[in-house]
């Protein structure tokens, strides 16, 4: 397929994890997801800078945090991720986008790759409500940002 033109659909936003080395796959049954990159700024301020803040970019980092219907039998879901947690394994780890109901991501558009590990893993569930589970992920190392190919 070809870029996305116009606006996207958040529904075509989607999370695909793996353990450290494998083939990362999509997370089954999301219903939201986020990624959050921040620069730290470092102060380089001096004398002559007439009492305003000179700054720098420092380090870079980011943090993707997702929600998803709890399934036991989801393919790659909280019954995967929360043993990947508890054994602190290293995931590689894409944030990108498939149009629709499609399984593969679209060509031309735009994906973050990266390693990460997961920070926190929470199993929710209310009366007669549909549990879900709530995954954030602490980026590790380097952030690409690039087309899809």
């Amino acid at each position: 397929m070809s870029q996305t033109t116009g606006l996207i659909n958040g529904s075509n936003l989607r999370i695909m994890l793996a353990a450290d080395g494998a083939t990362p796959v999509m997370v089954d049954n999301i219903t939201d997801c986020s990624i959050s990159v921040s620069s730290e700024m470092k102060d380089t301020s001096v004398k002559e800078d007439g009492g305003f803040r000179a700054v720098l970019p420092g380090r870079v980092s980011a943090t993707v945090n997702f929600t998803a219907y709890f399934e036991e039998a989801a393919t790659t879901g909280y019954v995967q991720i929360m043993p990947l947690q508890l054994a602190g394994t290293k995931l590689d780890a894409k944030f990108t986008q498939m149009i629709g109901t499609a399984t593969a991501e679209n060509s031309g558009d735009h994906a973050f790759t990266f390693e990460a590990f997961v920070v926190s893993c929470d199993l929710n569930g209310g009366v007669e409500d549909t549990a879900t589970y709530s995954v954030s992920l602490e980026v590790v190392g380097t952030i690409v940002y690039a087309a899809i190919s």
